[in-house]
């Protein structure tokens, strides 16, 4: 028998995702693979429409042998997939001795609907019929609480009705008003004839009749109104900014006896959601405006069931889902669950005029032979509508189909939770979430439900262009606190120790009535309070009201915090019974890992990789608390530390594909597209989204500024340190941290992003066969720099000057800022760019978060890892230190809030040390695109020892090094199908000369380090000293593991 050629091949891919369930490609998708050791030399690939066709031979494909080194991007090239289908595939592959490896493990992946979803249409709950009540009596009994008491009545909706104003605190007074689409009238004012007092109880009547209205005050008849503009309609409530009061034993009774409505507000309610019902009474704080029965549509509850075949054995079933519109809220629109268990959550944002939607494998969720139901909660303010279906196919290919339609039932979302405000900023609106329990519909996601009042769902207009989401999707788990403290009974205080995106998922036992105040925020506002009213604007607190009995209650939406506090909760609880619900993007949280000698480097790389982590969710944004929005460069950076740190680039790449039709404001901010697509080709070698992008990118290069005369970018339009409009240069920001730029037409940060941005997409070009649009872009390039080195480097400073005046003549300052970008983006020589590093060193953090990525790249290009260091280890106000000592839970959109009282602290943006750890302190870098060979070239300075892993979809790779009796030995994990280049350190030593696994091999001396090329796959140890020892170091050894 001939002997395998390694290890079966690993981490199957479709589209560069695990087994995803809706692949839209369905030509030519593309697949991937890590090869268990060696270099490729060939492959096979079978696919199949199930596992047991695949181990039996009825393919769908088969490749046959292929001589080719490719393991990633490898286009799928058989018959046409059909959409809505299940495919089962595996690879094997050949080594350079032309040996076969086994099969890898069968994966499976799905394909997606496209537009033709079958019967399955989209839903909402229908608008409900309008009250339209006439000729009754009003009665109730009020209480001042602050200034006045107000009740609206004859109501058509919440800006058109009747409002009558009894004026208390001295005034003493009735005053009649009318609402006409928004705007108030005061019809005239009545004296009372009486003195209202504070916390007094008064009945109040009113007979309305046709266009007349008689007031009675505690029986006594006070005014009559007549030829008023609304003569039916329903009731409400109405206060203004220093308004208060509250109600009891409301009453509508009609001209023939009928009551029409009563409430003694007895119970918990939900019939006026601008108020909160205790201890017997509706009370109505300030600013609040809303009408009884015209219940808002933005929540819905939907629900349908269906039978799965008698003696039928599942092979597989997907769901698909969508719903419009997540602009207003900037997240998703629905929830959804089969059975009692969550499916998903969606969609994300579209790129255009699509709509997106996402495929979520529920093959264990179905129950065979039975009663099934699938159950969505949803909310938006926009183009409301919902749709879902669901395919499943048995083991003997059969199908069955069930998706939304009027079959589907619907219920007003509004009772369980009532209008109450927003969580949101002036950039979005996110819905505070007041949920009364009894009105929540327990167990409406499950078979059997009893549905009794739900009404049919109301059909909407259909999609007409439906796209799949080529991402993984959002999940949610149970992340547990680190702290509890009960400060009182019932109150309290709670760390979950790092932020999360989403929620809380509680198990209570409560009384009708008890309300728990949840207070959720990023910092504290004092010991063991937590600042819910945020810097951001954002208010977090919601409200939730109880029933009888044990509960279990969820939050729906999103909130970014660290801390919780809970008032009003049972006593005696524990660290167990406050879960976070986290909704997290797929992340492999063991597939970087750092570690070293230094504590507070591994503090700050966790901080920026669990940043990561808790923020991606289904869009990349600056912060998911204030603005909810993709800028370029926070997409830049945080794609890069994603790279770093995980091996999925499809929410990136989704990403930038959004910005690409969305640019923002900043000059320099649509160039971060160049470079985004640029690392992103680097990292994965794929190259469809350049292809798809292409025109698209050209379009972002600077051709407009360039000057023919010097060949340096020239802009004498926003080149002032203007903000928020198309083309003002930003440098940095907040504004405060520039270091005192001096903006002028000719900026030398500018001009070192349009540098980076031509070469780029030369290299871009060149990757597409585009020759001579490379040697175009690479020319301008290549003048940009010598330019900008001749004009712009000032070799007395050892800096580069902010840039000309418009004659030309030197500006005589030297922001940071202008050495940083010129550095980071290979301006300078070797020479200029250590002389660079000296004087950034020198300068210390003298610019924000976003500039600070940047600022300790150009350290580390310039070989001053003792610089780099000292800034990422700082516990000055400029640091990642000081982040965490002020109670961060992820990075800052600042350092701190002096530097910018309305900051986040959860802005990917300042995530910047993900990458810096692998890519600068360890010098891990593609020399060709996706990682087929690769650099370690450590700076080990001022940390004795560390080691670092990083995911690709080659395989992870690891490196370490260990200083030791005046060296610096290093360790190595190439994974199969790659090459490195290794640099050592070399010290003392004279000989061009390292020990590899403890053999002799000859290396190339280079700038301080001898390089080895061509190491394979596998674990090695790089040593200058022979013998034993260095090979047998757990330090370097340990990433192999």
């Amino acid at each position: 028998t001939t002997a395998p050629g390694g290890p079966q091949p690993t981490g199957l891919t479709v589209g560069q995702r695990t087994e995803p369930a809706d692949v839209d490609d369905v030509a030519a998708p593309l697949l991937g693979w890590q090869v268990g050791s060696g270099v490729q030399s060939g492959y096979q690939v079978q696919v199949a429409e199930s596992h047991a066709h695949l181990m039996s031979g009825r393919l769908v494909w088969d490749s046959g042998s292929v001589s080719a080194t490719g393991s990633t991007n490898v286009r799928y090239a058989g018959p046409g997939l059909q959409r809505g289908e299940r495919y089962h595939w595996r690879v094997r592959t050949w080594d350079g001795r032309g040996k076969a490896s086994p099969w890898s493990r069968p994966a499976s992946f799905g394909t997606a609907l496209g537009s033709d979803w079958g019967q399955s249409r989209p839903i909402w709950i229908g608008e409900p019929p309008a009250l339209g009540w006439s000729g009754y009596t009003l009665e109730t009994t009020f209480s001042i609480t602050a200034q006045n008491a107000t009740i609206v009545f004859n109501a058509q909706d919440a800006n058109n009705y009747l409002m009558w104003q009894v004026r208390g605190d001295g005034v003493n007074q009735l005053a009649p008003h009318q609402r006409v689409n928004g705007a108030f009238t005061q019809l005239k004012a009545v004296p009372l004839g009486v003195s209202l007092q504070r916390g007094v109880d008064y009945r109040l009547r009113l007979e309305v009749a046709g266009s007349t209205v008689r007031t009675y005050l505690d029986g006594r008849l006070v005014d009559t109104t007549d030829s008023v503009r609304f003569t039916k309609g329903t009731i409400g409530f109405r206060t203004g900014g220093s308004e208060r009061n509250s109600w009891d034993d409301l009453s509508v009774t009609a001209a023939d006896g009928t009551r029409l409505y009563a409430n003694d507000f007895g119970a918990p309610s939900s019939d006026f959601t601008c108020g909160t019902v205790s201890a017997g009474r509706l009370h109505v704080g300030t600013g609040q405006n809303c009408v009884y029965g015209l219940g808002s549509t933005d929540w819905t509850f939907l629900r349908g069931e269906f039978q799965t075949a008698a003696d039928k054995e599942v092979a597989w079933a997907t769901v698909f889902a969508t719903g419009s519109s997540p602009e207003p809220g900037r997240q998703y629109v629905y929830k959804l669950w089969m059975n009692g268990e969550l499916v998903g959550l969606g969609p994300t944002r579209s790129i255009s005029t699509e709509t997106r939607y996402d495929g979520f494998d529920v093959t264990d969720l179905v129950h065979e032979g039975g009663a099934n139901a699938l159950g969505a909660l949803a909310w938006t303010t926009s183009d409301k509508r919902f749709q879902a279906q669901l395919v499943i196919e048995y083991v003997d290919g059969s199908r069955q189909s069930f998706g939304t339609g009027e079959q589907w039932t619907a219920l007003p979302g509004a009772a369980a939770f009532p209008s109450a405000g927003s969580i949101g900023t002036g950039y979005f609106t996110a819905p505070k979430e007041n949920l009364q329990a009894a009105a929540y519909p327990f167990g409406f996601d499950e078979p059997g439900f009893d549905a009794t009042g739900w009404r049919p769902a109301a059909a909407k207009a259909a999609y007409t262009n439906l796209v799949a989401t080529p991402t993984d999707k959002v999940a949610q788990r149970l992340e547990q606190p680190v702290q509890v403290v009960e400060k009182a009974a019932g109150h309290y205080f709670v760390d979950y120790g790092r932020s999360w995106v989403g929620g809380v998922s509680l198990d209570l036992e409560g009384t009708a009535g008890q309300v728990v105040d949840l207070r959720f925020g990023e910092e504290l506002s004092g010991p063991q309070t937590v600042r819910y009213a945020m810097r951001t604007g954002n208010q977090y607190q919601d409200r939730w009201t109880l029933k009888d009995g044990p509960q279990h209650l969820e939050t729906w939406g999103m909130r970014v915090f660290r801390y919780l506090e809970v008032i009003g909760a049972p006593p005696g609880l524990g660290p167990a019974d406050f879960p976070a619900l986290a909704q997290v993007y797929p992340f492999d949280v063991d597939g970087a890992e750092f570690r070293s000698s230094d504590a507070a480097l591994n503090q700050v790389w966790q901080l920026s990789k669990n940043t990561v982590e808790a923020t991606n969710h289904n869009l990349y944004v600056d912060s998911w608390t204030r603005e909810r929005e993709p800028y370029e460069a926070d997409s830049y950076l945080q794609m890069m530390a994603n790279f770093l740190t995980s091996s999925d680039p499809t929410l990136g790449n989704y990403s930038i594909d959004y910005l690409l039709t969305r640019r923002t404001w900043p000059t320099e901010w649509p160039l971060y597209t160049i470079l985004a697509m640029h690392d992103s080709f680097q990292q994965t070698g794929d190259i469809a989204q350049l292809e798809r992008s292409y025109d698209q990118l050209v379009q972002k290069l600077p051709d407009e500024w360039v000057e023919a005369e010097t060949g340096l970018i020239r802009k004498d339009f926003r080149s002032n340190g203007c903000n928020s409009q198309t083309d003002c240069d930003i440098v940095d920001w907040p504004g405060s941290e520039r270091d005192g730029y001096v903006f002028r037409p000719y900026n030398t940060v500018i001009n070192a992003l349009s540098y980076r941005s031509f070469m780029d997409m030369a290299a871009i070009a060149t990757a597409l066969g585009k020759n001579a649009d490379a040697a175009s872009y690479s020319a301008t390039a290549e003048r940009l720099r010598t330019a900008m080195n001749q004009w712009l480097w000032d070799d007395a400073k050892g800096a580069y000057r902010d840039g000309l005046n418009a004659d030309r003549t030197p500006i005589q300052h030297w922001a940071v800022h202008a050495s940083v970008f010129a550095s980071a983006f290979g301006v300078p020589d070797a020479e200029r760019s250590a002389r660079a590093a000296d004087y950034i060193g020198a300068r210390g953090m003298a610019c924000s978060v976003y500039c600070a990525a940047f600022l300790i790249e150009s350290l580390y290009n310039g070989d001053r890892s003792d610089l780099a260091y000292d800034l990422l280890t700082d516990t000055g106000v400029r640091s990642w230190l000081n982040m965490i000592a002020d109670g961060a839970g992820a990075t800052g959109e600042a350092w701190d809030a002096s530097l910018k009282s309305n900051m986040t602290y959860s802005h990917p943006w300042a995530a910047s040390p993900a990458f810096h750890v692998p890519q600068g302190m360890f010098g891990i870098r593609p020399t060709t695109p996706g990682y087929g060979t690769f650099d370690v070239r450590p700076q080990p300075q001022s940390v004795t020892w560390a080691s670092v892993t990083l995911p690709t979809l080659k395989g992870r790779i690891g490196a370490a090094f260990h200083t030791v009796e005046g060296r610096t030995d290093v360790g190595v994990v190439v994974p199969g199908n790659t090459v490195a280049s290794v640099h050592v350190p070399a010290g003392a030593t004279t000989e061009d000369v390292v020990y590899v696994d403890g053999r002799a091999t000859p290396a190339v001396r280079e700038r301080g380090y001898l390089r080895v090329d061509g190491v394979a796959s596998g674990c090695h140890v790089f040593s200058t000293a022979s013998g034993g020892d260095p090979k047998d170091d757990e330090r370097l050894k340990a990433i192999c593991h």
